[in-house]
């Protein structure tokens, strides 16, 4: 019971300092080995963090990619053996990438969508901006490798489409304008139905599609 008391408090005091300047205390995504080693102070801090009222940075290893917008991966501890391993394990958490819908898997494009994000994100630390969780209790945010906006290297090459009903992003949009003219990656069948219809769709009707 002692014990259990003493990490009740320890995580009940990480919370409290969610507000504090903990995003102005995180590293660039292209940050420094010495800048990262920011990340290792405040990583047990993030558990208590995600409380989706606010926007956090923190930087992840990518462990896995689900789909073209989806990835999980866990908080870089910097490689400080100061931080505790237990606390880390307590990070692992799942991202859909903001402002894109990228092609489902099955549908036109899924795997190829898929197959970009990996080659562009897997194994690597990102930075993210939390947002808040979706209903799935995914966390949504904004993506970054080397100052580079993920979702605008998917749109780039026409990989998924701007989720204009949930992001007003004037770049995200004329990237997308731009690749549709261009008929670049699922621009080039004239068929292409954004995910978010597909999603709503039988299986006789996207056999149509497929």
């Amino acid at each position: 019971m002692k014990k259990f008391l003493i990490v009740a408090a320890a995580l009940l005091m990480l919370s409290c300092g969610c507000r504090n300047g903990l995003e102005s205390r995180l590293p660039r995504p292209s940050a420094t080995p010495s800048e990262r080693g920011t990340t290792s102070r405040v990583a047990t801090s993030v558990t208590g963090c995600l409380s989706g009222r606010d926007t956090i940075g923190v930087v992840l290893n990518v462990s896995r990619v689900i789909d073209g917008d989806t990835f999980e991966g866990r908080l870089d501890n910097g490689g400080n053996p100061g931080v505790n391993p237990w606390a880390i394990q307590l990070t692992k958490i799942v991202v859909r990438i903001s402002g894109i819908d990228a092609p489902e898997r099955g549908q036109y494009y899924g795997d190829v969508a898929t197959l970009h994000l990996q080659w562009l994100i897997s194994g690597k630390a990102v930075g993210l901006k939390l947002k808040q969780k979706d209903s799935y209790g995914r966390w949504i945010a904004t993506v970054y490798l080397n100052g580079a906006d993920i979702s605008e290297e998917m749109l780039k090459e026409g990989l998924a489409w701007h989720y204009k009903e949930h992001d007003s992003n004037p770049r995200y949009a004329q990237l997308e304008a731009e690749a549709k003219q261009a008929g670049l990656g699922l621009w080039s069948d004239d068929r292409a139905v954004p995910p978010w219809e597909w999603r709503h769709m039988s299986k006789y009707e996207r056999d149509a599609y497929r």
